[in-house]
């Protein structure tokens, strides 16, 4: 094909490269947002648990709650959630589990993820915990 003078004979590499680039930048924001959202928490190993409300806490019984993402097995937080042993002590059962249902801040909220007992649970577990 005869080329015209002036033409851009990379045209057609510029734009190919240009796709490249592209999907690159979106590969590289999908993985960036995923690090964002999620937390870098660590989980207590299942046998080292004998608590049911530590066990809702790690994520070991309901399925979509896992506490520990956010505020590591150990309660210390993580960039994203807070540290409990600051937090839990300051808190009344009732607000504990309002904040449970309602996720203050970056916190998601879990309302109706926990039936009654096991809110009971939980809220029993970090008042022992962090008292």
């Amino acid at each position: 094909m005869p080329v015209r003078a002036g033409a851009n004979r990379l045209g057609p590499m510029k734009n190919a490269n240009s796709g490249s680039s592209l999907r690159f930048a979106a590969a590289a924001a999908l993985v960036l947002s995923v690090a964002l959202l999620s937390c870098a928490g660590k989980q207590t190993p299942r046998d080292r648990i004998t608590d049911p409300g530590e066990m809702i806490y790690n994520g070991l019984t309901v399925s979509g709650v896992d506490c520990y993402k956010c505020h590591n097995a150990d309660g210390t937080g993580t960039w994203r959630g807070a540290n409990l042993a600051e937090r839990v002590p300051k808190l009344t059962d009732p607000a504990i589990e309002k904040a449970i249902n309602e996720g203050p801040g970056m916190m998601p909220a879990f309302k109706g993820k926990l039936d009654a007992q096991q809110m009971a649970a939980i809220t029993t577990w970090l008042r022992g915990r962090f008292h």
